[in-house]
């Protein structure tokens, strides 16, 4: 997380897209790994050296949507949800709890099957809406979500009815 926690805060979740999103760009190095051992039995060296760089373009893409995957996260803190991405350029995006007003969760059959869905976060901050396509354990981040908002009104809430309490007592 290249996110700075604030004094006080500690991070509850970190979620980040499921690996299913790897799939592809291993697919793709595959065949292309493979269309590269064929042409080591071709007779023209030429087609060797335009499947190695073909293999060497698929594998530089892999590695980069490896690097992308493994940077693009999100975090739900005691205060707030943190939304991380970027490779070269980094963007967070934070959301405070008290500006989130629905989190829903949405999961294919596909996706409940392999346990990858999408969260979108209504919050009314300037940005608005955030959605989490392709995430790893959805509920999770949902649930987590919730119930550090409920944690943080009954912090509030407890603090202030004991306040109450007592000036009333007197």
């Amino acid at each position: 997380m290249r996110s700075r926690l604030r004094p006080g805060e500690e991070a509850e979740l970190v979620v980040r897209r499921h690996p299913i999103a790897l799939a592809w760009p291993a697919v793709v190095v595959l065949f292309f790994g493979g269309a590269l051992a064929a042409a080591t039995l071709a007779p023209n060296r030429a087609i060797l050296a335009v499947a190695g760089a073909v293999f060497a373009v698929a594998a530089l893409w892999a590695l980069w949507k490896y690097a992308d995957w493994r940077l693009d996260l999100w975090v739900v803190t005691t205060n707030r949800v943190i939304d991380e991405s970027g490779v070269f350029t980094v963007k967070m995006v934070d959301s405070p709890l008290e500006t989130i007003h629905n989190v829903t969760c949405e999961q294919t059959l596909f996706g409940r099957m392999l346990g990858f869905g999408k969260v979108t976060i209504q919050t009314a901050a300037a940005h608005g809406t955030v959605s989490l396509d392709g995430i790893a354990a959805p509920e999770a981040l949902r649930d987590a979500i919730i119930d550090m908002q409920v944690r943080r009104r009954a912090a509030t809430a407890g603090g202030g009815a004991g306040n109450q309490t007592t000036r009333s007592g007197s």
